[in-house]
């Protein structure tokens, strides 16, 4: 935190004064420029492993074929528990899409992953749990 703000302060005084920057210099009067604070970096990086992740899930999915003849779609949720090695350990069904089969599938799906991209740097060599949809559509 001190060096977030030693940076902030270092902006401040290195910007004109506000009386200083002209009508079209790009900043109205008075408006500095947004640092996003290191929160809102692991928050960003932790959407971004989540993104990954979801691609890892679809990635070869397969549509159970009773769930296919019966033109059966949802969305399960499923949480992980991601080991401190970056495996998944376990999965759980927190939400059912409707179908059982689909449930079974989204749950085997997410417990059957072999490769998963490197956690963000705060999470690397815990175990944490993430929260995942698991889609089903037909298109």
């Amino acid at each position: 935190m001190i060096r977030y703000r030693a940076a902030l302060a270092a902006l401040l005084l290195s910007l004109p004064a506000a009386s200083s920057w002209g009508a079209g210099a790009g900043l109205l009067a008075g408006t500095l420029p947004r640092l996003a604070t290191p929160e809102q970096f692991n928050e960003q990086e932790v959407r971004e492993y989540t993104a990954r992740v979801l691609q890892c899930i679809a990635r070869d999915q397969r549509y159970p074929l009773q769930a296919l003849e019966n033109a059966w779609e949802g969305t399960a949720r499923v949480n992980m528990t991601i080991g401190s090695d970056g495996t998944v350990k376990s999965a759980r069904l927190v939400k059912s899409s409707g179908h059982t089969v689909l449930d079974l599938e989204a749950v085997n799906k997410v417990v059957t992953l072999t490769t998963l991209p490197r956690p963000p740097s705060m999470l690397r060599g815990r175990e944490f749990r993430l929260a995942v949809p698991v889609s089903f559509r037909l298109n």
